[in-house]
């Protein structure tokens, strides 16, 4: 950012990451601080500053006058602690690393199963009873130490051991069927390769072919948003090193000889 003792300070994604207390509660209870691996803090700051820059061009339209926007990697950072912020302002306590579990929440975590892992989202108490019924286990409904939504929180690690118990009998996809079945809120854990391949991500269109100069037709992300009217399109892939440098020198006045000059010296790719 542009003021505080850190602002002539360069901006790095992990440094942020850690400014911004998100590091000390991602990762497993006992472990050492975990980066997370999307460079969180980098896009967030992105994502705020294009917002910021709209709400700016609307002053503008309204009252003819602009303004600087300022925008700090930390505080994008720290953005995204709204959960975690609310809990302990009143408490004082600082949140802790639960590895997939939830704060406030139980049983909302990744379940292993035979072959794999589900994400299990049974957050409330309508979903817990819809869980047990569907895996055969409505002795849990019947367990004191289970009975609400907290009680299930402050017991989270033996809950979640004993569901591990009975989803180990079971396969990943038979578990979400029988829970897609019984309206409890659950998915798949997949790598990207699987990510890339399952039918949900395939008919988003979140993998597109362009072309490439060196490499030829190759997959890239798609673009997110879907707009009815205006929808977005990945037209070129990133460009290589160099690849626009003489476009952008006779844009800026540059003739040839002074670009085959200044290549030759070394000074541009």
């Amino acid at each position: 950012g542009q003021t505080g003792p850190f602002k002539d300070r360069g901006g790095f994604d992990l440094v942020s990451q850690g400014l911004s207390s998100l590091m000390s509660f991602t990762g497993e209870p006992g472990r050492p601080p975990a980066k997370i691996p999307v460079p969180l803090c980098d896009l967030n700051a992105g994502i705020y500053t294009a917002f910021t820059i709209l709400c700016a061009y609307v002053h503008r339209q309204r009252t003819g006058r602009g303004q600087h926007i300022d925008t700090s990697l930390t505080d994008a950072g720290l953005g995204y602690t709204f959960w975690q912020a609310s809990q302990f302002f009143p408490s004082g306590e600082p949140p802790q690393p639960l590895g997939s579990a939830h704060e406030m929440t139980a049983p909302y975590q990744a379940i292993r199963c035979r072959d794999g892992y589900i994400a299990l989202g049974a957050a409330n108490q309508n979903t817990w009873t819809y869980m047990c019924r569907a895996i055969g286990r409505e002795d849990l409904l019947a367990n004191p130490g289970y009975a609400t939504d907290g009680q299930r929180r402050a017991h989270y690690l033996q809950l979640a051991g004993e569901l591990e118990e009975e989803f180990a009998k079971k396969t990943r996809d038979e578990w979400i069927a029988i829970l897609d079945a019984a309206k409890v809120p659950c998915g798949p854990i997949l790598d990207m390769a699987e990510a890339f391949a399952h039918p949900q991500i395939r008919a988003r269109g979140m993998a597109v072919e362009v072309d490439h100069p060196a490499a030829g037709r190759i997959r890239v992300l798609g673009f997110p948003p879907k707009l009815s009217e205006t929808p977005g399109k990945i037209r070129r892939p990133a460009p290589m090193l160099g690849q626009h440098t003489d476009e952008v020198l006779r844009e800026f006045g540059k003739g040839e000889e002074e670009i085959r000059r200044l290549r030759a010296g070394g000074v541009v790719a």
